[in-house]
């Protein structure tokens, strides 16, 4: 792989051309989330979802994801190959939610899911929990665009959070001091997790 053509490359995925769509598939996601939102809400007399967020990944992120991948360093082959170019994190309050909310994704007759990652069941060896949900998602005309969708708890996203900023950013040799307490908070944080769920299944029982 030569510079002229990694520079070309992050030239390509990171004109409006490349991204726009991504970004129209984002937006259609949200306003669905947002009605999915208000509807479970009410339904559920709480908040169903806490907060959502998203983002473009940038171009140099591609770019790095490709190479450590192994696959060629083109443009249609980013959009082929990328499941996470497109990323909506939604926060729910409780572990049931999650799952909740995966399963009215699933339910829209224009969202067709092709993949779902559970680490919530099965974490990443670092600890890491949350439930990646990849959408395909119909933008204009014919064409589509994948989305991730994170799905993770308040509790999940605190901790992925504080990973990302003490052990990502790390170098190699920084990191393993911290890897092991930060699996042990996450194992605590599922623990807390489950307990939160049980405790507002019990109220509900008794103010029903």
């Amino acid at each position: 792989m030569d510079i002229k053509e990694e520079q070309e490359f992050l030239l390509r995925v990171g004109d409006e051309k490349f991204t726009l769509p991504y970004r129209e598939a984002i937006e259609r996601v949200n306003k669905k989330l947002e009605t999915i939102n208000k509807t479970y809400s009410e339904k559920l007399g709480r908040t169903f979802i806490s907060s959502q967020s998203s983002r473009i990944k940038t171009p140099e992120s591609c770019l790095k994801k490709m190479i450590h991948k192994g696959y060629d360093i083109k443009e249609k082959e980013a959009q082929s190959r990328l499941n996470d170019i497109a990323g909506i994190r939604v926060i729910c309050n409780f572990l049931d939610d999650i799952y909740r909310l995966a399963n009215l994704l699933q339910e829209e007759e224009d969202v067709e899911i092709i993949k779902i990652k559970d680490y919530v069941k099965k974490p990443k060896a670092s600890g890491y929990q949350s439930l990646h949900v990849i959408a395909l998602v119909p933008i204009e005309g014919t064409e589509k665009r994948k989305v991730e969708i994170q799905i993770r708890t308040q509790a999940m996203n605190f901790w992925a959070v504080v990973e990302h900023r003490v052990i990502y950013k790390k170098e190699d040799n920084g990191k393993a001091a911290f890897e092991k307490d930060l699996k042990e908070c996450a194992r605590q944080i599922y623990k807390i997790d489950k307990k939160m769920l049980l405790i507002r299944k019990r109220m509900e029982q008794n103010y029903c």
